[in-house]
């Protein structure tokens, strides 16, 4: 009792245990790493944005290696590109390179950056991106430019970047806390200043968003990293120009050659400066590609603030209210539709939250997790529908069991043999459609020459079916005797039925009374099929005026009579013979019964009984029994 107790109550703990550990994976994002994957597909899948024509790359390429001979170059370049982007009226002038060590050159570079008043140079923290709170902090330089340079150039931020576990570069720390300084990305603190929005007027919240001047609000992850908005590929969204060509056309004019570029092409432009060579050590993987140089996260960090267009990736609370929803529309449709229905569903479903989230992506830069609420609603629908066929299989065995006992109550009230009586050959057979079956049949011995036969179909099946046959089967034994007529047995039986019956079942049944000293029968038929007789006269169906099935409501039965003739042949069927069905679903009916009993009225009852129950099973062809199927031949042979 208290075992039973024990596991009627535990699915209320553990399903809601479950329940609460799918949404705690889903906080905890546990599968983040298949989430990055889909932010991945979804930059791929979506259209490529508009980009600004304000930002412009000048690349240290393999032509400008080629030309100038190997890396790194003469500093004295590094001062002709500040004064040729300077004199071409660059807005900023951004270099993503580190001169960590001093050069007898270093007085043109330093004197070509103070003429500018434009340019901005890099620093790298030494950091532990491991454990990380919500932002970052450092004391300790890890890469730092020259002081003399560092004096010179407009502005200093940070290029930290920390790579997801899988080494794609995704987001960036806008702010380092260095002592009592907010250091800020260096791509940040341009696109600020491009904007006209100082230091002074940007608010830190740390963990939540950046509130830049009066109207510009960026958002942060839970580490106060900005998500970037990669524009695609490299060399796809932002013009390109050699660091060669462009200390050429500055030169061109006094050499007195033409110069390859214009220089409206860099006025009021911010210019990145940096590697894109072979070899070089400045690339990383990205959504789009495996090597990206590193210059392109500053274009797309800068493309983002002037046209406030930002990844807002959505909060663990957020996800969780969606998976929450997601769960409950889930399980409330596994549990309520057939397992195909519930699969397109669910498939339907699912597709509409892909597209959902993409979109949301796509039009207003919302990042949603999609990867662990698809893989939920997969899941639970395996996991409902695998606990719906466990508890399926144990009805089912219960069911079976149940069957079991039903078939061992209908085979102790079922007669083993059939009676022998001279000048009568008697044949019995019953072929269950199932393990257990509504047919009953049932011999009386009155006398050495008096034999009473009866043959029923019970409503229902299983164990109240059984207990409702074995009830008949006593009562008809009850009130049927020698002198009592057949109709009057039927008669008593069904009042008694009806009154001591609870169990809503009835029974057909048709009972004969078989006289061999006078060779003739009585019979009666309660909603049951009528007897097949088969003679030298040819084949007639033995039938009454009324009698309705026993157990459903009060009626007349009338009885009927006929006499016999050796040779005679009296067929009790159930209607698993007459209504078995084909492919076709074609009836096998009476005109088959009593062709094949005509055909085979000289064999024995045995005999004729397996030439029924061959042609039955040729007709089906292969459909299948439907229905259980009892035969009892009577052969008068005398």
């Amino acid at each position: 009792m208290r075992s039973g107790a024990i596991r009627s109550i535990l699915p209320f703990f553990i399903l809601p245990a479950i329940f609460f550990g799918v949404l705690a994976l889903s906080y905890l994002r546990t599968a983040d790493n298949y989430e990055l994957e889909t932010l991945d597909l979804r930059f791929k899948l979506r259209p490529q944005p508009a980009t600004t024509d304000k930002v412009v790359f000048v690349e240290i390429g393999d032509d400008s290696i080629a030309t100038l001979g190997r890396w790194p170059f003469d500093r004295n370049y590094h001062a002709l590109v500040i004064k040729a982007l300077s004199s071409f009226g660059a807005r900023a002038i951004l270099f993503d390179l580190f001169f960590s060590e001093t050069n007898e050159q270093d007085k043109d570079v330093e004197a070509a950056m103070k003429e500018a008043g434009n340019v901005y140079m890099p620093v790298v923290f030494e950091l532990d991106g491991k454990n990380r709170k919500s932002s970052l902090s450092s004391d300790k330089y890890a890469a730092i430019t020259i002081d003399s340079y560092r004096s010179a150039v407009k502005g200093e931020g940070q290029i930290n970047i920390i790579p997801d576990h899988d080494g794609k570069f995704r987001r960036v720390p806008l702010y380092i806390q260095d002592k009592d300084v907010k250091v800020p990305y260096i791509s940040f603190l341009i696109g600020c200043e491009y904007l006209g929005i100082p230091q002074k007027d940007i608010t830190f919240f740390p963990g939540k968003y950046i509130k830049a001047g009066e109207s510009l609000t960026i958002p942060l992850d839970e580490h106060s990293d900005m998500v970037i908005n990669y524009s695609g590929r490299w060399g796809a969204c932002y013009k390109h120009y050699s660091y060669v060509d462009v200390i050429q056309s500055y030169m061109a004019p006094m050499l007195g050659q033409d110069p390859i570029l214009k220089a409206e092409d860099f006025k009021g432009k911010i210019c990145i400066v940096g590697l894109t060579a072979s070899g070089t050590v400045d690339l990383h993987p990205n959504p789009f590609e495996t090597l990206y140089p590193g210059m392109g996260i500053h274009a797309e960090m800068i493309n983002s603030l002037i046209t406030g267009k930002f990844i807002a990736r959505a909060s663990r609370a957020g996800n969780l209210g969606i998976l929450a929803a997601l769960l409950a529309i889930v399980t409330l449709i596994t549990l309520k539709m057939k397992p195909v229905k519930g699969l397109i569903a669910l498939c339907s479903i699912a597709i509409a939250y892909i597209v959902a989230a993409v979109l949301a992506f796509d039009i207003s830069g919302i990042w949603v997790d999609i990867f662990y609420p698809v893989a939920t609603i997969g899941s639970t629908f395996l996991g409902i529908m695998l606990y719906r066929y466990v508890v399926e299989w144990k009805k089912r065995l219960m069911f079976e069991n149940e069957l079991s006992i039903a078939k061992k109550i209908q085979e102790s009230f079922l007669p083993k043999g059939v009676p022998e009586i001279e000048g009568v050959e008697i044949a019995k057979g019953m072929f269950t459609a199932h393990q257990v079956g509504g047919d009953l049949y049932d011999f009386l011995n009155f006398t050495d020459s008096r034999l009473g036969i009866m043959i029923g179909d019970v409503s229902g099946k299983g164990i109240p079916a059984s207990l409702f046959m074995a009830m008949v089967t006593g009562e008809f034994k009850f009130f049927s005797g020698q002198d009592t007529r057949p109709q009057e047995t039927l008669l008593n039986l069904n009042e008694k039925l009806i009154k001591d019956s609870t169990s809503n079942l009835f029974v057909t049944m048709y009972y004969l009374a078989l006289d061999m000293a006078g060779h003739t029968i009585a019979y009666a038929n309660g909603g049951h099929l009528p007897m097949l007789r088969v003679s030298n006269n040819g084949t007639e169906f033995l039938d009454v005026m009324e009698g309705a099935p026993l157990g459903l409501m009060e009626g007349p039965y009338s009885g009927g009579h006929a006499s016999f003739a050796k040779g005679d042949v009296f067929i009790l069927y159930t209607d698993g013979v007459t209504e078995a069905m084909n492919h076709r679903r074609d009836l096998y009916g009476k005109e088959r019964l009593s062709a094949v009993v005509l055909r085979s009225r000289d064999l024995s009852s045995k005999e004729i009984l397996n030439a029924i129950a061959r042609d039955v099973k040729k007709f089906e062809s292969g459909a299948g029994q439907h229905d259980d199927m009892t035969i009892i031949v009577i052969k008068i042979n005398r």
